[in-house]
């Protein structure tokens, strides 16, 4: 949404919003009044941990105040309408309050809720587990690509062999790289392959890099989806068991949110199904529409052509 004029004059300005009155106004149009309440509000929308990346930024306080300025005007002009005296969109308000409040309930029991120290339990998900916190080996690599465009697949075999008798001979792999290489990127980075996993690469291609056993061995031609490749092997970096100490933390913390996952879905069900709850499976059954297999498709035209739902 533009904000040609508002956000000129929060740049402008040089005071903190820890200095403003929650009452003063930011924005008003006659009766239409946004105050920095409004945006403190405004900023529940985000994270906590995120919120003073927003403060931080005149771009997106601008952003944010024209937003809730822009919803309010426009909420006036809807009321001017009287569509705010249809039942249903009251209804639908009173959804979305419903929705709101029940994403902050969840949001509070997270926060709130109470666990036993898992230090325990992490050590023991550590030790049964041993393999998900192992760091794999992993390669840096130069190539030179031979592709079959604009030849047979022989051809492209020969020219890849050429490639290697010429790197093994000890010319210079970057300028091959250059002279032969069809890879779209090999002029940008002279055929450089980012530090990678075996688990990253087409498998020839990593079985044949991963065979290599220190910097500077080529091998080739590697044969691949892509074409034929002439590999040398830059640098090796080996896996290892990362330490519990260093694990540890996002061990306790995934389990923490799973425990609680857990406590928040339980409490949940005691709220939804206790001994007051009826459910009506005659008035919901009513509910129902058939449609022919014409109209059903109609409709889901229709709904194609829309857009999603607001």
């Amino acid at each position: 949404m533009k904000i040609p004029l508002l956000l000129p004059l929060l740049v402008a300005s040089a005071t903190s919003w820890a200095q403003v009155p929650k009452d003063a106004p930011l924005v008003t149009n006659g009766a239409v009044t946004v105050t920095a309440e409004d945006f403190e509000a405004f900023l529940l929308r985000a994270p906590e941990k995120h919120r003073p990346e927003i403060r931080a930024s005149y771009e997106r306080i601008g952003k944010a105040v024209d937003l809730v300025y822009t919803n309010r005007i426009l909420a006036e002009e809807a009321k001017r309408q009287g569509l705010d005296k249809d039942p249903l969109i009251e209804l639908r308000r009173k959804q979305l309050d419903e929705a709101y409040l029940a994403q902050l309930w969840v949001e509070k029991y997270r926060e709130t809720a109470q666990v036993p120290d898992l230090t325990a339990r992490a050590e023991e998900i550590y030790r049964l587990n041993k393999d998900k916190f192992r760091d794999p080996e992993r390669a840096e690599a130069r190539h030179v690509l031979v592709t079959l465009r604009g030849r047979t697949r022989e051809d492209a075999l020969a020219r890849a062999t050429e490639v290697y008798r010429k790197a093994i001979a000890g010319e210079d792999f970057i300028e091959l790289v250059k002279q032969y290489s069809e890879d779209p990127r090999a002029l940008r980075d002279y055929g450089r392959l980012r530090v990678a996993t075996a688990a990253e690469l087409e498998k020839p291609f990593a079985d044949a890099l991963f065979a290599l056993k220190k910097p500077g061995d080529i091998v080739g031609p590697i044969e691949t989806r892509a074409g034929f490749h002439i590999i040398r092997l830059e640098k090796r970096f080996p896996g290892g068991q990362r330490p519990f100490e260093a694990v540890k933390g996002g061990i306790i913390e995934e389990e923490r949110n799973r425990l609680v996952g857990e406590a928040a879905d339980r409490r949940i069900d005691e709220l939804k199904n206790n001994q007051n709850r009826k459910v009506y499976e005659n008035n919901i059954n009513a509910l129902h529409k058939d449609m022919t297999p014409a109209e059903l498709e109609a409709a889901q035209m229709e709904s194609l052509l829309r857009g999603p739902a607001k």
